[in-house]
């Protein structure tokens, strides 16, 4: 299962793939299987020329998902926390200053820490990911209240050193 010729491995992402393909569409017409795998086995070809950058962690797994849990609840609190922010904004009219804030990406993290770290602050709805840039090790967001950029970025730092930096180093 392991080697890295064994046929399984392509099999599964063809037939994850085109279960991800057929749930999206919500049809389990033949024509639209058929035309899942078909996507799924270009895509699963084309993906084995593609190199991977794989980090070793040296978290060992059992503590690394020990730690789902906080990110996830930590995600849904930015979200609740995050809407309310907006919608309090647009209710009151609150006159806030909006601008572009540059957050350091701490340099202990890969590029699937980064890319992790985009994807959870893109979910609130009081910030959105303009740009990660691994070779300035910075991430350019867009937020409602920037009034105070330290702020923003103690807080973004802190979110991540709490709440994601144990699942993804």
């Amino acid at each position: 299962m392991g080697k890295q010729g064994g046929i399984l491995g392509p099999v599964v992402r063809i037939v994850v793939l085109t279960a991800i393909y057929l749930m999206v569409l919500t049809s389990i017409d033949p024509a639209d299987i058929l035309v899942g795998v078909l996507l799924a086995t270009a895509l699963v070809l084309a993906g084995r020329n593609v190199g991977i950058i794989r980090t070793r962690s040296q978290t060992p797994l059992p503590r690394r998902l020990a730690g789902v849990p906080a990110l996830i609840g930590g995600t849904l609190i930015d979200l609740v926390t995050g809407t309310w922010k907006t919608a309090r904004w647009l209710i009151r009219r609150e006159v806030a200053k909006s601008d572009l804030v540059e957050v350091p990406i701490p340099p202990h993290g890969g590029p699937q820490s980064a890319a992790a770290w985009g994807v959870r602050v893109g979910f609130v709805p009081d910030t959105v990911v303009v740009e990660i840039d691994e070779e300035k090790g910075r991430m350019l967001l867009h937020v409602i209240d920037a009034t105070d950029p330290d702020a923003v970025v103690a807080e973004q730092l802190d979110t991540y050193r709490r709440r994601q930096r144990r699942v993804f180093p």
